[in-house]
């Protein structure tokens, strides 16, 4: 058919495992999971994906093993400044890039991202012509095939491809999306609920299976057979029951065939076929009804390509890559929370310091553990979850500390219960942040955009009044923050701002007591 120039849907193809491509994907895998496997690389390279003749590769080897490298033979590992074959260089460049990338994300991505920077597709194009349709779907069925791999590794998925391809397993091709001029080939047991203008059953002559030598007799539910060459008074009841339930359900089959078809059912006449095969199992009474005439059906000839000079200069090119780009801007997710490095604009800009601290303040085991319990301390103070007592505050910087140091080798020194306590009660005894204490929502999730990026992260209190975000408030537990934490803090900030649409928002330094506004521009 496909020579024939028509369009082919198969969902009935089984065949996935003895496919070229497969093969080549196949090896492409193993050159990007193992670089010592050298029986891939050069499958890879002398193959129809590269192309590269045994000439071509000795001469590179010969090239490689004059100098004094100490590099002997052509493998991914090589040097690409030292292979002079331009497509060689080009294919080695884009292996290495794959291969640093293939230990850190999922198969099916890396396997895309392989097609797409060698030009599988282009090249599977190119080599089946007008039948390269079953090809290019066979690509998308093989990362749809490395989906459920991305826990078990890339390496995982190649040793089952492998043993897949050794011994030809049966595998479903990728489906064509059907258009309305393709002819598609499908199952008549897959073809239930569906219709067609026109359907053909074919390769009706295929012969029945012979009846196996344990018979199931299903209305009671028996096992019959042949014991030493004895035959069972029960067995011969048993296969005409069963022969009884096959012709049934051949029946049943034959019938879902037959009225699929909603304008013309075609129906072949095999005269030569086996009293065992499908055709013969009943009587279609083909010679009942006229043969297909076809005379009045003018054939169409194929009209051939035309060629058309290519006419696209650098600049025309540029310009639709410029078209491409701005249709199809990449996602860009920020995190505020995680300190991003992509800082826009002057950080410092707009804030207003309100208290100013030039005291040096020594505080034991302050850093992380220290801020998460102190986060912490402050949500549950809002929440009411926890007394605003200085008693209550301690205990619990004590029982969350406890919580969080687990192994008793732990030599880093400890932050202190009574300090964290008072500090976390200290800050929200501040005049301004008192005053807006009533209005303040803990630890709020926060999603937002701007014009390059999206916005994720979560802010340590909100100042919500009358269903609208009124100022953003963010707890830092820093004790000496250098001018470069201070300019992280306050963009940081700047983005939950622009997230929640807050007019100003508060960095405040709980072991000193500063607080540092910022307006939003």
């Amino acid at each position: 058919l496909e020579q024939r120039g028509l369009t082919v849907s198969s969902q009935a193809g089984q065949t996935l495992m003895r496919r070229q491509e497969t093969q080549d994907i196949l090896a492409l895998l193993r050159v990007l999971a193992d670089s010592s496997d050298t029986l891939a690389f050069g499958a890879l390279m002398r193959g129809p994906l590269v192309g590269l003749s045994e000439q071509e590769l000795l001469d590179i080897t010969s090239a490689l093993a004059a100098q004094d490298d100490g590099q002997r033979f052509f493998t991914v590992r090589t040097d690409p400044e030292l292979v002079q074959h331009a497509v060689a260089r080009d294919i080695l460049v884009e292996l290495q890039r794959l291969r640093r990338r293939a230990s850190i994300v999922t198969p099916s991505l890396i396997l895309a991202e392989a097609i797409e920077r060698l030009n599988v597709r282009v090249i599977l194009a190119a080599r089946h012509r007008n039948r390269n349709a079953r090809a290019l779907v066979n690509l998308d069925a093989l990362i749809e095939r490395a989906r459920g791999y991305s826990i078990a590794g890339l390496r995982a998925f190649i040793r089952d491809l492998q043993e897949d391809w050794e011994r030809k397993a049966r595998a479903q091709e990728g489906r064509i999306d059907a258009a309305e001029d393709a002819v598609e080939i499908v199952t008549i047991h897959s073809a239930k609920g569906l219709e067609w203008p026109i359907v053909i059953p074919v390769n009706s002559t295929t012969e029945l299976y012979r009846p196996d030598q344990f018979v199931h007799r299903q209305s009671d539910n028996t096992l019959h057979w042949m014991l030493g060459g004895v035959a069972p008074p029960e067995l011969a009841a048993a296969r005409a029951a069963e022969s009884l339930e096959d012709a049934n359900q051949r029946e049943r089959i034959w019938y879902v065939a037959c009225t699929r078809a909603r304008d013309l059912l075609i129906l072949p006449h095999i005269p030569q076929a086996s009293k065992d095969s499908w055709f013969s199992s009943i009587d279609l009474r083909q010679l009942d009804i006229p043969e297909l005439d076809l005379t009045s059906f003018a054939r169409r000839e194929m009209p051939a390509l035309a060629s058309l000079p290519n006419e696209q200069s650098s600049d025309v090119f540029a310009a639709e890559q410029r078209c491409v780009e701005e249709s199809a801007p990449p996602i860009v997710w920020r995190r505020p929370s995680e300190h991003d490095a992509d800082r826009l604009g002057d950080p410092l800009e707009g804030v207003v310091t309100s208290e100013s601290h030039n005291e040096h303040f020594e505080v034991v085991g302050a850093g992380a553990r220290r801020g998460v319990i102190l986060h912490k301390l402050m949500e549950e103070l809002l929440t009411g979850e926890l007394a605003g007592e200085l008693g209550a505050s301690v205990n619990r910087a004590r029982e969350l500390l406890n919580q969080l140091v687990t192994d008793v080798n732990d030599d880093e020194p400890q932050p202190d219960p009574y300090e964290m306590g008072a500090a976390a009660l200290r800050g929200l005894a501040l005049p301004q942040i008192a005053e807006l204490r009533p209005h303040l929502v803990p630890e709020m999730a926060i999603w937002g955009r701007d014009e390059v990026s999206l916005v994720a992260g979560r802010a340590d209190a909100l100042v919500i009044i009358e269903d609208r975000v009124d100022a953003a408030i963010d707890w830092k537990s820093d004790v000496h923050p250098t001018p470069a934490v201070r300019e992280a803090h306050v963009q940081q900030l700047r983005d939950y701002l622009s997230a929640t649409g807050a007019m100003r928002g508060a960095i405040v330094y709980l072991t000193s007591g500063e607080i540092a506004w910022i307006v939003r521009q």
